[in-house]
């Protein structure tokens, strides 16, 4: 049995996110396994986030915009972000430029091999594999469900689904010098539907038709939309594109109380961990801070303490609007037309981001409709005192 300082398990966003925190800090000199069953770089997911300061990966950060266009009711604006930039970083780019750096290494090991079981024995945590089995000080885990054999099952099973086509057009068709943030589809009746544009030039760019519900589509529904879209409004027809790649992803829009720890010095990073926002789906920018976190801990104390991914007011703002989406999309689309009609987009990254003061939150909800957040934190008070 092999030792370890520590195990990351997983090399994907959280995990490479944690070993370059690490490989930048005094834990360098410690020993740090990494796994994955596969180390290989692929631009199968793009990730987005906004942020006021230099972004983290300054240096791979692919396209960024200070302008979003929204469409509610078919009414198209364009918003000046004065605060924050929205950036875009390619996952290829990210998983290229870390392993890189990580093999080159001493202390540093990479192992591509799939991961059967994480375990407990009553004072170190273990790692199995096929042919091995690791022990470490922490094992870091972005693999497995946390609440896979939980009894707690969530009162609202909603998932941010999508499928994207990164395209080239025959002639020059977007302009580059914003992104669609949301282009709302009013004839989807069962959830939250709407397109999101990034584009890369005047000739290409990533469309995604992205649901918020508790139902996949067949991935062929998803492709109509998009073809249907950029027929609508862009006059394009398929002999007019090629589709370079083809992203889908399903995104858990959790509103279960977080879990830090899979098992005792087993700690959940990454999605597993609690760090998608339930109500966007956003998760990159929060890994970073809990990555920050995790090493700031073991620097300072040798030992880590969990960090709640958000506070309980944006717990609460996020199970209500949950709700909202769930048992009422049409409500769901009014509050959407508020918010984003109402408030300067900085305002709203802002709140979206935690970053709001409780006044900055008082501003935005006086902004919505009042009736569906009431019944909202009516029909929610039970779920609430849980989490």
């Amino acid at each position: 049995m092999q030792q370890y300082d520590y195990i990351i398990a997983g090399a994907g966003a959280s995990g490479l996110s944690l070993a370059w925190k690490m490989l930048h800090s005094p834990l360098s000199e410690k020993k740090i396994l990494i796994l994955d069953q596969s180390l290989t770089p692929s631009n199968d997911k793009t990730w987005c986030f906004w942020d006021t300061e230099t972004p983290p990966f300054a240096n791979l950060i692919h396209r960024q915009w200070s302008k979003a266009e929204v469409s509610i009711f078919g009414k198209r604006a364009i918003k000046q972000l004065n605060n924050y930039t929205y950036y875009c970083l390619r996952s290829g780019d990210l998983s290229t430029h870390i392993l890189d750096k990580l093999e080159k290494h001493p202390n540093f090991q990479l192992r591509k091999t799939p991961i059967q079981e994480l375990s407990f024995n009553g004072s170190t945590p273990m790692l199995h594999t096929d042919a091995h089995t690791f022990k470490a000080d922490y094992i870091f885990q972005s693999c497995f469900n946390p609440w896979e054999d939980a009894q707690d099952q969530p009162c609202h099973p909603l998932l941010q689904h999508f499928v994207g086509w990164e395209i080239n057009t025959s002639k020059p068709t977007f302009d580059d010098g914003f992104f669609t943030l949301m282009d709302f589809d009013q004839t989807y009746k069962d959830g939250i539907a709407f397109i999101y544009i990034l584009p890369w030039s005047k000739t290409s760019a990533l469309i995604e038709y992205t649901i918020f519900s508790d139902n996949l589509l067949d991935k062929k529904q998803y492709e109509e939309k998009v073809s249907l879209y950029l027929s609508n409004r862009f006059d394009l027809t398929p002999i007019d594109y090629n589709i370079e790649r083809k992203e889908f992803g399903k995104i858990p829009m959790e509103d279960r109380p977080h879990k830090p720890w899979y098992k005792p010095r087993i700690l959940n990073i990454g999605t597993v961990g609690g760090l998608t926002k339930p109500s966007t789906g956003y998760t990159f920018k929060r890994i970073q801070k809990q990555t920050n976190a995790i090493v700031a801990d073991l620097l300072s104390e040798g030992t880590l303490r969990p960090h709640p991914p958000s506070k309980k007011r944006f717990k609460a703002y996020d199970l209500w609007l949950l709700q909202i989406i769930d048992r009422y999309p049409e409500d769901a689309f009014k509050v959407f037309n508020h918010l984003l009609k109402n408030n300067s987009l900085d305002d709203v990254f802002r709140f979206l981001a935690e970053e709001s003061s409780l006044k900055d939150d008082l501003k935005i909800m006086s902004s919505v409709p009042y009736t569906p957040f009431l019944r909202a934190i009516w029909k929610t008070r039970n779920r609430l005192r849980k989490i």
